[in-house]
């Protein structure tokens, strides 16, 4: 990505780009903050608020992949915050595993996510930050959107309203 103008100073952030940073913000201090962990909280955040109001926080798509659902627009995000001089991205070895890692090099407004969108983001944070990559795959693995989808296949938020009540948002909120 070629990066012209990256100036993290009043530069306009879409608000997929704030919930990443939100995210960022709340978890560059845990251990279990890698790639991994990151996936599943924009998963579940994304999926909870459509069962809630039939809308994602993103507006990203996630592909069904081995480790569980990933967003499809992940890399292109990422890099567009590295560009702006946002986020930095750090390798850490832990436990004999490269572990992705991302850290806020600028502070960012969240103007563009409503209180309900920074409570999901939060109840999500809090529920999966203690599990390890290999707990939080197991975990993701269990919700119905991504069961019921085919390997490699996008996975229809429409899945969420066929989520056991462990999974639903709605129990939760």
């Amino acid at each position: 990505m070629d990066c012209v103008g990256n100036s993290g100073m009043g530069t306009s952030l879409s608000k997929a780009e704030q919930a990443y940073l939100y995210i960022i913000e709340k978890l560059q201090g845990s251990p279990n903050f890698g790639k991994t962990l990151f996936y599943k909280t924009l998963y579940f955040s994304d999926f909870d608020n459509y069962e809630l109001r039939e809308q994602s926080i993103t507006g990203g798509e996630y592909r069904k992949i081995e480790n569980g659902p990933a967003p499809c627009s992940f890399d292109k995000t990422i890099s567009s915050l590295k560009c702006k001089d946002f986020v930095a991205e750090k390798r850490i070895s832990r436990n004999g595993m490269t572990q992705i890692r991302y850290v806020l090099c600028s502070e960012a407004s969240f103007d563009k996510l409503s209180e309900e969108e920074k409570k999901i983001l939060d109840r999500n944070i809090r529920r999966l930050s203690g599990m390890t990559a290999t707990q939080v795959s197991e975990y993701s693995h269990q919700d119905m959107p991504y069961k019921a989808t085919k390997n490699g296949e996008i996975i229809d938020y429409g899945l969420v309203f066929y989520r056991n009540p462990v999974f639903s948002a709605k129990d939760a909120a």
